[in-house]
């Protein structure tokens, strides 16, 4: 805006052009005028006639096309001392031009044949001392006529020349281009937005307008004459049909089908009609009917452009009247000024205030935009505000549900393992068959809770993060077996048919958590397929080596792919049958894969089955492993062994169990009775213990805590830790003292590898 104002003032403040000295540039305002064809009434030549300078044919009651000749006469009392040259604020782009009877200029091949601005070079020798002469041959075709000449040294000439130039020339030019880059500006904005229908119309308008302007000040013709006049025409049609369809755009009504058809038509149909008519010399008269009507669509649009104003009475609308109104009387001047009823020393208006009013509308309508884009940042910046402390929010409850969980899983877990130990001595001491049919239901109750219990601890050290990953190799056809083992009675049950696919192929990953993640599958998989036959195999591809376990069951659909590795969702058990799982395992495995960084992908049709592969690195060929040596029947014969629990259940379950296979055990039920169990120092007394387990959680004070009691007592110990624990800063926590531990609940068989474990570190 500032921009525009500031070229104004610079335009007015040159609009005076400089003052030329009397002595330096002389004006010539009399010739003698002759008419060459078709301006005289009968074609043949006229006599000359005397007219003064400007001469505008119409007011002469001539055409305003035609051919003619001036003959300007002056004196030079001495000959010049300088280059000497002529000016003309109007004369035809085709011309022949001769000083003193010999031609020294030529436009013909280059000329329009409409009015322009000129300086001619006067060559030195054929000027002469007292009368001299310069006639004009010019050819128009349209606004005839000639103005005053400007006789003088070439130097004031060129000074004057580029004054004028820039007022009536440069100015205009560059407010046209400015106008053409903001209309490039709008139309990309309506590109990227096409709500923006108004402004993509008024771009469009405004870059037809500035480039027909811009070609205004051309003084070559790049096309022939007859194809410029049709783009002339054309362009002022669609000038006016954009107009008429951006004023439609802004009613508060809504729109108008049949006049947006009507604009349609006339846009399409009159650049053919000029197109037809334009080689047999009808573009002329079609421009002389059509003109008026679009002068009378242009009212029109301006009067939609008032009724819009009036219902929203902004600033922006106003200046959009306020400058159409300005284009409107610049059209009527500038129809006048083509149909030579104007003088021919005058000069076409929109070039200069298109650019203007369109430009000031144009810079408002970006402002808007920019105010716009301003407010949806700061919206955008108030809605991240409100995310970030939704997602504080969010993660305060997911901690405080975290903290829940690993406390209702730890006192799940003290009882659900001292019944455990129960049943297992039980077993071996209950020989009537109904007992121990009893007794194998409450085995099976005991193993559905383990299971849930061990999927969230699985769950938490995943999400602390204290699953550590051990890369190593892994042969996969012993991880085959020992899937097989536990997997095929349950298929066998179930009428399926189990296949692994046997293979020599190793891998490198995790061992405990690949086969975390392949129980799981296969588990999966036979839970959910009635007939058929669940496949485990695996295929190398490269370095890598596939591993995928298909099954014929029920398949999942697209929609409930997306959320099949949740925690607790069971898409083929609505009504949450235990035998089913609990939803735990997909998730598990989803979660697993993406420690190992294993990709994981499933392929499944609703009726058919699914497949789930998981990729993973290859290693070398599988080697042979040692023999499993067969344990002793009572395997901790003569070990010593100090348990610290605050449950009461589970201490003397664990006790039961551990004296049953030969310890010598000491029970201690926290740490008052442990400090009073210990002597003051290594040196003074025995710690009665070859082995220390105990609870993590316990009454004023931990696990590590008795742990490191114990060392400074009793010196270096092996230590197991079995903890109900699932919360994550206390897995992250034991996981980092280094200590080995033992997850609650577990059964008897577990306990006894941790303890041989534990004291073969001691050995």
């Amino acid at each position: 805006m500032k921009f525009l104002l500031a070229l104004v003032g610079l335009w007015l403040s040159l609009a005076a052009g400089p003052a030329a000295a009397a002595d330096a540039v002389v004006e010539l305002r009399q010739a003698h005028f002759s008419t060459l064809d078709d301006t005289s009434p009968d074609g043949a030549p006229t006599p000359e006639v005397v007219v003064s300078l400007p001469d505008t044919w119409r007011q002469r009651g001539l055409g305003t096309t035609g051919k003619a000749h001036y003959r300007v006469e002056f004196k030079l009392d001495a000959l010049p001392q300088r280059p000497y040259g002529l000016s003309l604020t109007r004369i035809s782009s085709t011309r022949r031009v001769f000083l003193n009877g010999r031609l020294i200029e030529d436009t013909h091949a280059l000329g329009y044949g409409h009015p322009v601005r000129a300086v001619i070079p006067l060559p030195p020798l054929l000027l002469r001392e007292g009368d001299n002469e310069i006639a004009f041959d010019v050819e128009h075709r349209i606004q005839g006529g000639l103005s005053a000449a400007r006789l003088g040294p070439m130097s004031a000439i060129t000074t004057e020349e580029a004054h004028l130039a820039f007022r009536t020339d440069e100015l205009p030019r560059g407010l046209n281009l400015a106008t053409g880059l903001l209309a490039l500006l709008m139309l990309l904005v309506r590109w990227r937005r096409p709500s923006e229908q108004a402004m993509g119309l008024f771009g469009g308008l405004a870059l037809l307008g500035s480039v027909r302007n811009y070609s205004y000040f051309m003084e070559v013709k790049l096309l022939p004459v007859a194809v410029g006049d049709w783009i002339y025409f054309s362009a002022q049609v669609w000038t006016l049909s954009l107009f008429a369809a951006f004023a439609l755009s802004l009613q508060p009504d809504g729109r108008r089908p049949r006049v947006e058809r009507a604009i349609l038509v006339a846009a399409l149909v009159l650049p053919v009609l000029a197109a037809i008519t334009s080689p047999f010399g009808g573009l002329t008269p079609m421009r002389m009917v059509v003109y008026p009507f679009l002068l009378l669509g242009g009212i029109a649009s301006l009067a939609m452009l008032w009724r819009a104003m009036r219902h929203d009475r902004s600033a922006m609308n106003v200046s959009l009247v306020i400058g159409f109104a300005v284009l409107m009387l610049s059209g009527v001047h500038d129809y006048l000024f083509q149909q030579g009823v104007l003088p021919v020393t005058g000069q076409f208006l929109i070039p200069i205030t298109m650019p203007l009013a369109f430009g000031v509308y144009a810079l408002m309508q970006l402002n808007r935009f920019v105010r716009a884009v301003n407010e949806v940042e700061a919206l955008n910046l108030e809605l991240e505000q409100r995310v970030a402390q939704r997602t504080r929010a969010l993660q305060s409850a997911n901690a405080a549900k975290t903290r829940f969980l690993a406390a209702a899983s730890h006192d799940l877990r003290q009882p659900v393992a001292a019944i455990g130990l129960m049943v297992s001595l039980m077993r071996e001491q209950v020989v009537a068959p109904a007992l121990r049919r009893m007794i194998d239901r409450v085995d099976e109750a005991l193993a559905s809770m383990e299971t849930l219990l061990k999927g969230l601890l699985d769950l938490s050290r995943l999400e602390s993060g204290a699953a550590r990953v051990r890369l190593e190799r892994v042969p996969l056809q012993a991880l085959f077996d020992a899937i097989a083992v536990h997997e095929t009675e349950a298929a066998a049950r179930k009428g399926l048919r189990l296949r692994f696919r046997p293979t020599a192929l190793a891998v490198r990953s995790d061992p405990v958590l690949l086969e975390q993640i392949l129980r799981n599958l296969v588990t999966n998989a036979v839970r959910y397929s009635e007939q058929g036959t669940v496949l485990v195999a695996a295929r190398p591809r490269g370095g890598q080596v596939l591993l995928q376990v298909w099954d014929t069951g029920i398949g999942i659909s697209e929609a409930d792919q997306a959320i099949v590795f949740d925690e607790f969702v069971q898409v083929g058990n609505p009504a949450r049958e235990s035998a089913k799982g609990l939803g735990l395992g997909l998730s598990i495995v989803k979660r697993s894969a993406a420690v190992l960084g294993h990709p994981l992908q499933l392929r499944s049709r609703v009726g058919h089955g699914s497949c789930f592969s998981l990729l993973v690195p290859r290693a070398d060929d599988v080697q042979p492993l040692p023999p499993v040596a067969t344990g002793p029947a009572q395997p901790l014969a003569g070990r010593r062994i100090t348990v610290v629990d605050d449950e009461p259940a589970v201490l003397e379950s664990m006790a039961e169990r551990l004296r049953a296979w030969g310890a010598e055990v000491r029970a201690l039920d926290g740490l008052p009775a442990l400090r009073a169990s210990l002597p003051p120092s290594p040196d003074e007394g025995d710690c009665y213990a070859d082995l220390l387990i105990t609870d993590q959680r316990l009454p004023g004070g931990s696990g590590l805590l008795v742990i490191e009691l114990v060392r400074q007592r009793c010196g270096p110990l092996p230590v197991l830790v079995a903890t109900g624990d699932t919360s994550p800063a206390d897995l992250s926590l034991l996981e980092a003292s280094g200590v080995q531990v033992l997850h609650k609940p577990f059964r008897a068989e577990a306990l006894l590898a941790a303890v041989e474990q534990a004291l073969g570190q001691l050995s």
